[in-house]
């Protein structure tokens, strides 16, 4: 049986949306809808799965492991299992982006700017 969810009925407010695979019977996959602001963004952190991207509006600087990538709305950055990665909204507007979990639920390990 397909889902069929209102982004307003996701938990969060106008900036972030979360959708959490296994409070959905388990779909085995996880995601934020987002607006971050301009310089906002979450420090280093990496997940045991990868992470997908999609920029809908806005730019960014995205860090995966020792490179940085400037991604701007009409972009996907995929980053692997395991890598370090982080992001930080560009001035100008906010980034609005659909940041996908591989996952039935989040699993994040923080780590020490380095």
């Amino acid at each position: 049986m397909a889902l069929h969810i209102q982004n307003t009925d996701l938990p969060g407010d106008g900036a972030s949306r979360t959708f959490l695979g296994r409070d959905h019977g388990g779909v085995p996959v996880s995601f934020f809808v987002q607006a971050s602001p301009p310089g906002h963004g979450p420090g280093p952190h990496r997940q045991p799965y990868a992470e997908v991207f999609v920029l809908h509006e806005g730019s960014g600087s995205f860090l995966a492991g020792d490179e940085i990538i400037e991604a701007a709305g009409g972009s996907v950055v995929v980053v692997p299992a395991g890598e370090v990665h982080g992001f930080t909204a560009s001035p100008g507007g906010p980034l609005r982006m659909t940041c996908l979990h591989l996952h039935d639920r989040m699993i994040t390990e923080w780590v020490e700017p380095g």
